[in-house]
């Protein structure tokens, strides 16, 4: 899969085969860009049900006990719903976490390296080979090297 360090390699050889006026060669066998949650959120997040004995029927949020929110805020943007029963849910918006490369820092990559792979179409020769599968990203840098 492509993460931030992927893509910058990725993208440092396609820039360098334009340079220098080198064929590129993309063997290609990857799951796409890199999209997964922090451990840190994932070890407690809980769901909110509208009705707890039909999960089937969806759910209204994903949250943190207060007990987990103070242990794991710098991990998340999180809003507060206090229920009736006076239990305290902090809602989370967004997951920020401690590693890097989980999120939407791969998908800017993504753009990243497929602006720099329609550079060397146009600019240099480019081989491509798709060794295995190859999703999302991978595919679409197949599609643009063709020839």
């Amino acid at each position: 899969s492509f993460g931030p360090r992927e893509d910058a390699f990725f993208e440092a050889v396609t820039n360098l085969a334009c340079e220098k006026k080198l064929p590129l060669i993309y063997l290609a066998a990857n799951s796409g860009a890199r999209i997964g949650i922090a451990d840190e959120v994932k070890s407690c997040f809980r769901v909110g049900w509208p009705d707890e004995s039909s999960p089937e029927r969806g759910f209204q949020y994903i949250y943190l006990t207060d007990e987990d929110y103070s242990r794991i805020a710098s991990s998340v943007i999180a809003h507060k719903l206090q229920l009736d029963s006076g239990e305290v849910r902090w809602i989370i918006d967004s997951v920020v976490g401690k590693e890097d490369g989980l999120g939407v820092e791969n998908i800017h990559g993504s753009a990243a390296i497929a602006s720099a792979y329609f550079r060397a179409y146009e600019e240099t020769s480019t081989l491509t080979f798709v060794t295995g599968r190859t999703v999302g990203i991978g595919a679409y840098l197949a599609r643009l090297g063709i020839r």
